[in-house]
């Protein structure tokens, strides 16, 4: 069976050379004293294996649904969901169903006709964290070892060796700049301690307090960026970081570095290829050699830890991508896949949620819903071809993932999530239209409103362990992620606020920035508008009314129909 498995593989490879370069090859499964041999492809410098036979292996219960090319592997009392070329897996607890985090691999999962295929490098921590074993990967052999100890451990090691004898890029590259299999430290997530929100490529363990202000490194890389966590047994201050050409270089006064173990973190081999360490007097300066082009950074200090954490954009263009895809003669399908074909419209709050109260007692949860029926009525009649989703159509309480859940169900291509404001104090002369796009709150006034906002998810089961983990570093990996969507949300938000400035029935306060949690799941171009003051006793009339509802409506669709056709430009471009 394995055999003809293998057999598949080749064929499907072959089958798929007009897009796909591949050395076709086969990894062995060591666990319980047995050796077994899966089907394996090497591509662009990375092992993929088969999941399907990795199962199999592992004695893991597998559901494949072929239509949505979707499939779904129990692991204990976890599921993890992939899908056909998307880098993204949920994972679920089995008990209750509940998502408890979405992880993104650096590339995509890939499938043949008879199997998925998993990035093995970048999936084997998470698959050491959910199923607490310990795995050993050697991609030069390529033999991947399972082993039962007292913490789970994940181990990366070894450089590709081509079958065709090309030069392997990504893996040759890597082992260059790492130490041998046994000079390298065991790597650990410990999801107990809710200290990575997504698991590292690589975690190396402490067992002791260092005297090092610097300790040791981790290296999550993202499809649309790299964030490097520097861990620190001080608070450190007045850091700054340099992009250069092919490197990157971070300077940290008065702080020591353990640079022996640093010379020995592996690095991921996609993006970074080798870090060197110096001690400059009382100052540390770490440098990165990139493999790539990123073309921003940003250094921030998680204020939980204390540990640095250095953030490498990337700039993804849609177009760019489009491009791509159509040299690989899948112009027609990715046309479809990036249309502006949906739209995804969120009244927030809702049933047992009421939002924002009025100065006459008006409810927020009822003001939004009249806006977003009326605005998904016009896009129905004006935008044929343009399918409107709502996250709620009654007074229904949904929870803030469920809603982001929902648009990414849709495949919506755009979201907007619609509220209204208010201050603590009633009556209040504050008043006027904002529109938000994710990024941490950069004013008082904006975490304020991301504040309120957000603490709905209070009225919701179990929300400590849902939210736990959407800290500061957190929403960094969010930016990373929505990267490629950051310039379509911003242009949305733009075109609204210039709308809403041309009204003379409502002011505009601009553009802003905050983590609004609902924005967090929907995987598209998302803005979040609050349409004006409830505790304003002038707004608060004016939005409860038919006419302020209807009239709100027309200005988000004016805006929603420039943008529409600013964005299909943008594709054909």
């Amino acid at each position: 069976m394995r055999q003809r498995r293998l057999l598949l593989t080749l064929l499907f490879l072959l089958c798929a050379a007009p897009r796909l370069t591949a050395d076709v090859t086969s990894m062995s499964v060591v666990y319980k004293g047995k050796t077994v041999s899966i089907p394996a492809f090497q591509h662009k410098g990375v092992l993929y294996a088969s999941l399907d036979e990795l199962a199999a292996a592992m004695s893991f219960k597998t559901y494949v649904n072929n239509a949505s090319h979707k499939i779904e592997v129990r692991i204990a009392d976890t599921r993890l969901k992939m899908t056909d070329n998307n880098p993204f897996i949920v994972v679920l607890s089995h008990k209750d169903n509940v998502t408890t985090e979405v992880f993104q691999l650096p590339i995509e999962v890939m499938r043949s006709d008879v199997a998925f295929y998993m990035p093995m490098a970048s999936f084997v921590p998470l698959l050491s964290r959910v199923w607490k074993k310990s795995l050993l990967l050697d991609q030069s052999t390529p033999r991947l070892t399972v082993t039962t100890t007292s913490q789970p451990v994940a181990r990366v090691t070894g450089g590709l060796v081509p079958t065709s004898g090309q030069p392997s890029s990504a893996g040759e590259t890597a082992s260059a700049n790492q130490p041998d299999a046994s000079s390298v430290p065991a790597t650990v997530t410990n999801a107990s301690t809710g200290s990575e929100t997504l698991a590292p490529t690589t975690d190396i363990a402490v067992e002791a307090k260092s005297a090092y202000d610097i300790t040791r490194l981790t290296v999550d890389t993202r499809k649309n960026g790299t964030l490097i966590r520097l861990h620190a047994q001080k608070p450190l201050k007045g850091f700054e970081g340099e992009l250069k050409e092919g490197s990157y270089v971070v300077t940290i006064p008065n702080a020591t570095v353990d640079i022996n173990e640093l010379r020995q973190t592996p690095t991921d081999g996609i993006s970074i290829t080798g870090v060197t360490a110096e001690q400059l007097g009382p100052n540390t300066r770490l440098t990165f050699t990139l493999k790539e082009t990123f073309t921003s950074e940003k250094i921030s200090r998680d204020v939980r830890t204390g540990d640095l954490l250095l953030s490498l954009f990337r700039k993804v263009e849609v177009a760019k991508i489009l491009k791509n895809e159509q040299s690989s003669k899948q112009q027609d399908g990715s046309r479809s896949k990036w249309k502006l074909d949906c739209i995804v419209i969120d009244p927030g709050h809702g049933g047992r949620d009421p939002g924002a109260i009025g100065v006459t007692g008006v409810k927020e949860k009822n003001i939004v819903l009249g806006v977003a029926l009326k605005l998904g009525k016009l896009i129905e009649r004006k935008m044929p071809g343009v399918k409107v989703v709502y996250t709620r159509k009654d007074d229904t309480f949904i929870p803030l993932d469920k809603r982001g859940q929902i648009a990414n169900a849709a495949e919506g291509k755009l979201f907007i999530s619609i509220h209204c404001n208010s201050t603590e104090k009633k009556p209040s002369s504050a008043r006027g239209f904002e529109v938000y796009i994710l990024r941490p709150g950069r004013t008082e006034e904006a975490i304020r409103i991301a504040e309120f906002e957000n603490s709905v998810i209070k009225l919701e089961k179990d929300y400590e362990k849902r939210y736990a983990k959407l800290d500061n570093e957190s929403f960094i990996l969010i930016n990373m992620a929505q990267s490629a969507y950051v310039r379509y949300s911003e242009r949305c938000a733009e075109l609204m606020h210039e709308q809403v400035k041309g009204s003379n029935q409502i002011r505009s306060r601009g553009v802003m920035q905050a983590g609004f949690y609902v924005l967090v799941g929907a995987s598209m171009p998302s803005v979040l508008v609050e349409s004006g003051f409830l505790s304003n006793r002038k707004e608060e009339q004016f939005l409860s009314s038919r006419f302020g509802q209807q009239h709100l409506a027309n200005l988000f669709y004016t805006a929603i129909e420039d943008y529409a056709k600013e964005y299909q430009k943008s594709l054909k471009d």
